[in-house]
């Protein structure tokens, strides 16, 4: 057990994080706290991880609306971006608001054709969808005994945890929202709005349950290895 903690000499160990996980070549420990305190800012590894993730969502948020039109303008009928947003929001704590806005803000909105005054509010959606998982994740996951990170999706506590935290009520919120910024700004007809609500929440859900799920499991445990989760609100 003694050998198990032992870290390697050029690893510098964090005060505030005594069971923090050596780099990839070290432990295969994983265990960090994470809260949504403010401690400072990220590392500049960690800003390349947010940015990274920023642009891969904004891209996806644009091609799910261009190459798939749904029934109502600026809403896909398949919005795959939703299955990486997530474990994207549930990672990087704070910054989630920031990728969350700018993928919908500009991917879903500017780039797809959304006027700039319509696609402000629009934006707003994915706050609803990916920031409310990820801070009930933070503020909930540890008095549940499930990960604040959702790598252990495949339990039965921690599905259940995600169904009811970041699948379920943050889409149907969440495209009830969407759809009514484009239905009072013109951009949807009323007899699209219940259509186009159904679609994007239950379409989302599949999304999020399908791909959502399997990168949580895989990859959270290779993301937290390297470092590059946010364990307080940015760093």
């Amino acid at each position: 057990m003694e050998d198990s903690l032992k870290r390697s000499d050029n690893v510098e160990v964090n005060r505030n994080y005594p069971d923090e996980p050596p780099a990839i070549e070290g432990s295969a420990s994983t265990s960090i706290r994470y809260t949504f305190r403010f401690t400072g800012w990220p590392s500049l590894s960690q800003l390349v991880a947010v940015a990274v993730a920023t642009a891969v969502y904004t891209v996806l948020s644009w091609l799910g609306v261009v190459t798939l039109p749904g029934p109502a303008f600026g809403v896909s009928t398949i919005f795959i971006a939703i299955g990486f947003g997530l474990p994207f929001a549930l990672w990087f704590g704070g910054w989630a608001f920031v990728i969350a806005y700018i993928g919908n803000f500009v991917g879903a909105g500017l780039l797809s054709g959304i006027p700039v005054l319509v696609a402000i509010p629009f934006g707003a959606a994915d706050f609803i969808q990916l920031c409310i998982p990820m801070l009930l994740y933070r503020f909930l996951a540890y008095r549940f005994g499930v990960s604040p990170v959702g790598k252990d999706v495949f339990t039965l506590r921690g599905f259940i945890f995600f169904l009811l935290c970041a699948v379920i009520p943050n889409n149907i919120i969440g495209g009830l929202y969407g759809n009514l910024v484009l239905l009072l700004t013109g951009q949807e007809p009323a007899n699209a709005f219940i259509p186009g609500w159904v679609t994007w929440s239950g379409v989302n859900i599949i999304i999020v349950l399908v791909i959502g799920s399997i990168l949580l499991s895989t990859l959270t445990p290779i993301v937290e290895r390297f470092g590059l989760t946010i364990r307080d609100a940015l760093r």
